[in-house]
């Protein structure tokens, strides 16, 4: 181990050794494949920066908190940004533990705004804050969670790029954007993770609950995830069109009574009931198929449940969801979009907590590199064996 690396072990009393060994065989089980040895010690030490710098997390302060030699900073800079190290199989080792702890997690997906500077970040663009209505320059990342009832884990990420990185060979040089990555919309980046959580020992074949805000494309990504037998529940815009199909029986030859929105809807053709946890809130739910683009059969097209929450001081539905889990009472569905808070708590802590601000993001792999440790980071956390700093 170099000087540097060796510093952060060098533990000031008998209990902060346990928390070194503790962190040392934690990061050993994460980034034990790496191949290089200097490589999974530089992993343990950008572990212990992350969970012992309070405030910004720039390099030199993290350095600096734990009394490393100078040249440290410039040792992490190189492990996160410039070191060939493969962010994928750690992930995989991150999401098996994450369902480990959470046996009825089910998969939640995540949107961080990072705020950035200058021109140099990859993936820097101008996108629309819902909220303020304003136009922010940033990178925009997308995660997959495992969240239960009480915390949402993120074991992916993806990278939001347009066409101005990937079709400009200079700039997609600069910033080392492999080959095969190309401009994807952000349910299409959702698809992606599942399909290689899919391959690994995460949750399985727990539902996804698609938590971006209203989707722009959920007839798309609903259609995927029903080929790929998997089931759903995704959030959609109350002008979001729906083909009304008769309750009942559930065979494929339901009737089609008429296509509205989905505010339409749930204004005048409904079952109400009241929302699981109270507070007067009400669930309005009807079964719907997606219209079909074309000529296609109705009885071809899936059959799936709208189900709309109206909040006890007004009448109409103000949040819309539409899932796979039509024959699930609407309280049980309603519960299950609740998990979505907690992605949105965990995004707020990696941002706020974990150096998201603080990080510069100039190259692809150093992007997902952090994104990585981060999580990796976050998971101790929640493993209960790392207090905050």
């Amino acid at each position: 181990m170099s000087t540097s690396a060796e510093a952060v072990f060098a533990p000031q009393s008998p209990s902060e050794r346990v928390d070194l060994d503790s962190l040392s065989a934690y990061s050993e089980r994460i980034f034990g494949m790496l191949p290089r040895r200097d490589q999974r010690r530089w992993a343990t030490v950008y572990l212990r920066c992350l969970l012992a710098t309070p405030g910004h997390k720039s390099r030199r302060r993290m350095a600096g908190r734990l009394a490393l030699p100078s040249s440290a900073s410039q040792s992490l800079q190189q492990f996160i940004t410039s070191s060939p190290w493969d962010w994928r199989s750690p992930r995989r080792q991150i999401a098996h533990l994450a369902a480990g702890l959470m046996p009825d997690a089910v998969w939640t997906t995540g949107v961080v705004l990072l705020p950035r500077g200058g021109t140099q970040s990859v993936g820097l663009q101008q996108h629309l804050v819902p909220e303020s209505g304003r136009h922010i320059n940033c990178q925009v990342g997308i995660a997959l969670f495992l969240t239960d009832s009480r915390r949402s884990i993120p074991v992916d990420w993806k990278l939001m790029l347009n066409d101005s990185w990937c079709g400009d060979p200079e700039r997609r040089s600069r910033a080392k954007i492999p080959r095969e990555v190309t401009p994807r919309p952000a349910w299409a980046l959702t698809l992606e993770m599942m399909a290689e959580s899919a391959r690994g020992q995460g949750a399985g074949s727990a539902p996804l609950l698609h938590g971006l805000g209203p989707s722009r494309h959920p007839d798309q990504l609903a259609s995927q995830l029903s080929r790929a037998g998997r089931d759903f529940v995704i959030g959609v815009a109350p002008h979001q069109p729906f083909d009304v199909t008769r309750e009942g029986s559930h065979d494929s030859a339901r009737t089609t009574l008429r296509t509205s929105t989905a505010a339409g809807i749930l204004q005048d053709r409904f079952r109400e009931e009241p929302a699981a946890h109270g507070g007067g809130r009400r669930l309005r739910s009807a079964l719907v198929r997606f219209p079909s683009p074309g000529t296609g059969r109705a009885a071809a097209r899936p059959v799936h449940r709208l189900v709309a929450e109206i909040p006890a001081v007004r009448q109409r539905p103000c949040r819309f969801w539409v899932t796979s889990l039509r024959d699930a009472p609407p309280p049980a569905i309603h519960a299950l979009a609740q998990r979505s808070a907690l992605t949105d708590a965990t995004v707020q802590c990696l941002r706020d907590n974990l150096g998201f601000l603080d990080f510069e993001g100039r190259s692809f792999p150093g992007w997902h590199h952090h994104m990585t440790l981060a999580s990796a980071a976050y998971l101790y956390r929640c493993l209960g064996q790392a207090p905050q700093p």
